[in-house]
């Protein structure tokens, strides 16, 4: 792949992350002071129609801010067929959703210009799309294309993916970038920034494996983010709806014990779990 000024340098990338880290930090106060207790988030993976279905109803009702893995270009699709975009501004704008750009149209990447549309172009396609995440869509979830090609980068669990043209693109126009880096699906609570932190995927998981992995964060004080792709709710080998609320009602247990902190994946990144507590 031949580059060209859409890709920046290594230490280009590196400073516009720092910066827009920065920028990250101050507009959440600095650290998220989770009470010395653990912490768990709940990402989404578009599939809008079963997510305003299902998902919303029981997230909002227990308080929950979830995220959403945008792909601006997707609303077509069956999966998000029915859901509009001024509607998803209203979750937002009402604190009920968070955004984060999971690329504009979920494919495979090779040249420099697919990396920049796919990759930058999609924030300013997000942000006309939904006005009330401008200037507040600080990640980037690196979208999975099995059999396809990202830039030089898969999952992001070897550190030579992040400086492939693809991770330079990435870091240089977005806070944080999650990733697979090995042993972070329980994620250390210290306020620190990190890229490349792992998820927990809970499409086809046990429900009695969710609860545990859960439970494990509570017993080490750790945080985890627990994914779902809505459009998988109800499938046959996947997890129920009623799997799903028990997983939400879970967590609000755990809440009103104080033994859980129940963010955002955005406040989660930020979250430090060492002050209340020795």
């Amino acid at each position: 792949m031949t580059e060209d000024a859409s890709i920046p340098a290594v230490g280009e990338a590196w400073i516009q992350h720092e910066i827009r880290r920065t920028m990250f930090e101050h507009a959440f106060g600095g650290p998220v002071d989770t009470g010395g207790v653990a912490a768990v988030a709940l990402r989404c993976d578009h599939g809008l129609a079963n997510f305003a279905r299902h998902v919303l109803p029981l997230t909002s009702a227990r308080g929950l801010t979830v995220a959403q893995a945008h792909n601006p270009r997707n609303w077509d699709l069956p999966e998000n067929r029915g859901v509009s975009p001024a509607e998803v501004d209203g979750w937002a704008r009402a604190g009920h959703v968070e955004i984060w750009n999971h690329s504009a149209s979920h494919r495979g990447v090779t040249t420099p210009a697919e990396i920049h549309d796919e990759i930058v172009t999609s924030l300013a396609e997000i942000e006309e799309q939904i006005p009330a995440a401008a200037g507040r869509v600080w990640g980037f979830n690196p979208p999975g294309v099995p059999g396809e090609q990202y830039g030089g980068f898969e999952k992001g669990a070897d550190p030579s993916e992040w400086t492939s043209p693809a991770g330079r693109t990435m870091l240089a126009h977005h806070a944080v970038v999650s990733g697979h880096v090995a042993g972070t699906t329980q994620r250390v609570l210290d306020g620190r920034v990190r890229d490349g932190l792992a998820h927990v995927t809970i499409d086809a998981r046990p429900l009695e494996e969710v609860l545990h992995r859960i439970d494990v964060a509570v017993r080490k004080r750790r945080g985890v983010q627990l994914m779902l792709h809505p459009s998988r709710l109800g499938r046959d080998g996947r997890i129920s709806v009623k799997d799903l609320e028990a997983i939400l009602d879970h967590i609000v247990g755990l809440r009103e014990a104080g033994t859980i902190a129940a963010l955002s994946p955005y406040e989660l990144v930020l979250a430090d779990a060492r002050g209340g507590r020795p």
